[in-house]
């Protein structure tokens, strides 16, 4: 891991140089959930189902991605048809030559099914403008990156490294490392914020760095943490983390 950007002098912390995010949760999400959009696709191929319905097929397919997602051999295309074609047996729909499990895989990739938050880009421009990098650390697949550029905004980060690319998901330190590797920053040089507690904070101290809870629903945190209620929240306190810093160092703010 990089040394550059430590102290001068000794004790001094080091400077933030960088803000490492999660994806889905924390800067996209799906307006219609997972089993909504199922249910409308279902009807659409002339298979009405009911939402409850639509939760277990969903739930089939979410148990294919928890089994397999991390060491599939095949392509991702071919990973994504396998995964829809467990929910379509779940809910008994027949589908002997595949068209319905292509069908719903291009259906879920359409653009609109994950979207920005509404603060994102104007949180992601605003940690530019504090001249502070930016990564993703996914758990996700390696469609991650298609998913922020459908949403707009891909160009903000530097890197994205998700769970399914590595061989390994948070709360692993070892993909926090790999996106600060290949940023060649230290773990003093980062925080990360992301939406799940023991999942996104946990897994950035295990990795040294500092965790920040961005938590949209009001849950609070099980163990004490600096919690945002959205993006926005969290620039400022990013910006006062960096504040308290330059001001244990006795250091002026940058202009």
């Amino acid at each position: 891991m990089s040394d550059e950007g430590a102290p001068s002098e000794a004790g001094a912390a080091p400077s933030l140089r960088a803000v490492l995010l999660d994806a889905g949760g924390t800067l996209i999400h799906m307006p219609l959930s997972p089993e909504e959009l199922l249910a409308s696709l279902c009807g659409r191929m002339g298979h009405p189902i009911t939402l409850d319905q639509a939760r277990a097929g969903f739930l089939a397919s979410e148990q294919f991605y928890s089994d397999h997602y991390l060491s599939h051999p095949g392509g991702r295309n071919d990973f994504w048809l396998r995964y829809h074609a467990q929910a379509l047996l779940a809910l008994g729909i027949p589908d002997p030559a595949g068209e319905r499990a292509a069908f719903l895989s291009h259906s879920f990739g359409q653009e609109g099914v994950w979207q920005a938050y509404p603060e994102a880009r104007d949180a992601c421009a605003a940690l530019l403008g504090m001249r502070l990098r930016l990564g993703v650390v996914s758990n996700g697949p390696t469609t991650v990156p298609d998913l922020l550029a459908q949403a707009g905004l891909l160009d903000f980060f530097e890197v994205v490294v998700t769970s399914q690319g590595e061989g390994v998901e948070k709360p692993d330190p070892r993909i926090f490392h790999a996106a600060l590797e290949r940023m060649a920053l230290s773990p003093a040089e980062a925080v990360y914020a992301g939406d799940l507690p023991e999942v996104d904070v946990l897994g950035a101290r295990a990795a040294g760095m500092r965790g920040i809870l961005v938590d949209r629903h009001g849950t609070g945190a099980p163990f004490e943490c600096p919690v945002v209620r959205d993006l926005n929240e969290m620039v400022h306190t990013i910006g006062a983390i960096e504040g308290d810093r330059a001001s244990a160092a006795g250091l002026a703010p940058q202009e």
